[in-house]
């Protein structure tokens, strides 16, 4: 009610131009708004209350910054050691490498026929033509012997 009256009263003291249109709040209008009517123009929006508060905003923004930073830090370090767990898995393949060369190296040095070969060659033994020949010692020589 107190909004009709104020439209009326706006309306009659609003300045009039020479060709008897009427001036509203800065619009030109052929005639006074009507009670009850809303006139042409400027009119205040209602007040929104906002739906999230800036400081939720704020700290949302810097936890998303901190889930970032730290899923960033677990892949670098999942990255180290996938790079680490490489090395030492290169470094036993080496290791594992070597061990089978060596092993051969053992078994071609320790074969028979290197081994009598050498044997042959550099200290000058051979295989004896015969059997070995059996001989017994009386005991009465080794006790014989062992006095001395």
């Amino acid at each position: 009610m107190a909004q009709v009256y104020r439209d009326q009263v706006s309306a009659l003291n609003s300045p009039t131009l020479s060709d008897g249109r009427y001036l509203y709040n800065g619009t030109v209008l052929s005639a006074p708004p009507a009670a009850g009517q809303k006139p042409p123009g400027r009119v205040n929006k209602k007040a929104v209350q906002r739906k999230h508060s800036t400081f939720n905003i704020v700290s949302g923004l810097f936890l998303v910054a901190a889930l970032c930073l730290l899923y960033t830090g677990n892949v670098i370090a999942v990255n180290q050691l996938m790079k680490e767990v490489n090395d030492l898995t290169n470094k036993y393949n080496a290791l594992v490498s070597d061990n089978e060369v060596i092993k051969a190296e053992i078994a071609r040095k320790s074969s028979l026929d290197r081994i009598s070969t050498m044997a042959k060659d550099d200290l000058g033994l051979t295989n004896p033509a015969e059997p070995p020949v059996w001989f017994e010692v009386d005991q009465d020589k080794i006790d014989e012997l062992t006095k001395k």
